[in-house]
């Protein structure tokens, strides 16, 4: 039934790759809407598409048109956001990353490039005549609406999720029929230390709070240890597992939040497929492009809204990395600083930095005297609000230079604030 749905549009992946120019630019949907056929057959077509360029983010694999250099005159990626599976392509002259804050992700790409080809994943279509671009919406309509060919993998194991993801048929150059199941992020077990750094969180966030949180084992935490909060909303970049916990145990309604009230807004679902069917035809969950949910001077206007966001390394002034160990880039800066700065300007609200105290083999201190050489501040010092370790929380607004390394190193590990302090009085901090 949907083949005639689909008004003739299905077509061949041969047929798919005819649309792209030869040196064409082509922005990919990301992380649970990722376009597998795209990715797993363009090292096919490396010869008849040299000098391609490709915009992408958090990718789930790593595709053989990733990890084979034999294709760096070929293919030029650019990546927004980097994942486990492509960390280590970084800078080989095939994979590079872009640092921009996730709410400029689609108003710089559409500034900076003409868009030959959107391809990207949907639903299968409704008698209305429109697919969904289901558990993604953070670039992916903005970016959709500016291409001059549009190709959609469509997924029957793609959910119809409400917001801004509804595409016309007719607004689609081409389908693919792709039925592979969607790309599942497992769900990170807190330890001891994401525990008590929760503790500390959740009295920092309350009644009637609007929160936005990461992913990771401190905000799977924080969601653990808010099931006894009342009347708390959801504005967040990313829908979590940790969200649809606290919805079903009736903390999360909406009823205080200034912006989309009742709604649990968010760019991109990305978890378990209990979590995509969780959103599927849910009125409860909506979907916006982050040009408008992570919009700082947006996010503000939501009273009590607490930003939690994780981090690598702090220094003793407060400067925040999240995205990289020294010269080595992790990930990217997402939505950290957009969110962070956005909670903090809010009436009532926070931006809060978790970190445990130590790296997980106990041999640095997550809280320092300088970062590493080559780190990249995600957060800077003028900006950055509340920091939470298992010791405790130091809150940073307004303190002096010599204050905020004072209340630092109070929630510093144990064994290395003698060191700190030396380090500091030694700098002339303190």
């Amino acid at each position: 039934m949907h083949e005639n749905l689909l008004a003739g549009k299905l077509n061949s992946l041969d047929s798919a790759f005819a649309l792209i120019p030869r040196t064409g630019h082509v922005v990919a949907s990301m992380a649970a809407a990722e376009p597998g056929l795209f990715f797993e057959h363009l090292h096919e077509h490396a010869q008849s598409h040299q000098g391609l360029r490709v915009h992408c983010a958090n990718p789930t694999k790593s595709y053989a048109c990733f990890s084979d250099t034999r294709h760096s005159e070929n293919f030029h990626f650019n990546v927004m956001f980097l994942t486990s599976a492509v960390r280590n392509a970084q800078g080989h002259n095939l994979l590079h990353y872009v640092p921009q804050h996730l709410s400029r992700w689609a108003p710089n790409l559409i500034r900076k490039n003409e868009i030959d080809v959107f391809w990207g994943t949907c639903s299968l279509p409704n008698e209305k005549g429109f697919v969904s671009l289901g558990v993604n919406a953070c670039y992916e309509p903005d970016i959709l609406r500016k291409a001059k060919s549009v190709i959609l993998e469509v997924n029957p194991n793609m959910p119809v999720v409400y917001g801004d993801t509804f595409v016309p048929i007719e607004d689609v150059d081409l389908f693919l029929m792709n039925q592979r199941p969607l790309p599942i992020c497992q769900s990170e077990l807190p330890e001891d230390q994401d525990r008590m750094i929760a503790i500390h969180i959740s009295e920092l966030v309350p009644n009637g709070s609007t929160i936005q949180l990461g992913i990771g084992g401190i905000p799977n935490a924080v969601g653990e240890c808010l099931t006894h909060r009342k009347n708390l909303g959801i504005h967040t970049e990313l829908f979590t597992e940790s969200m649809k916990t606290l919805y079903e145990h009736g903390v999360v309604n909406g009823s205080c939040k200034t912006l989309w009230p009742r709604k649990m807004v968010a760019t991109f679902v990305y978890g378990s497929e209990s979590l995509y069917q969780f959103v599927a035809e849910n009125p409860a969950v909506e979907l916006h492009p982050a040009s408008i949910i992570n919009d700082p001077n947006r996010i503000c206007r939501n009273h009590k809204m607490i930003s939690i966001n994780t981090a690598v390394e702090i220094d003793i002034t407060g400067q925040v990395c999240s995205e990289s160990v020294g010269h080595r880039e992790l990930s990217g800066v997402g939505g950290a600083t957009d969110t962070h700065t956005g909670a903090q300007r809010s009436e009532g609200g926070r931006g809060i930095i978790a970190l445990r105290s130590m790296t997980p083999d106990g041999k640095a201190s997550k809280i320092c005297f300088e970062l590493k050489p080559g780190a990249k501040v995600s957060i800077s010092r003028n900006d950055v609000d509340t920091v939470v370790t298992e010791y405790g929380v130091a809150e940073l607004i307004g303190l002096s230079v010599a204050e905020r390394a004072k209340a630092l190193i109070s929630i510093a590990h144990p064994s290395v604030r003698e060191q700190l302090q030396f380090d500091a009085r030694r700098a002339g901090y303190i």
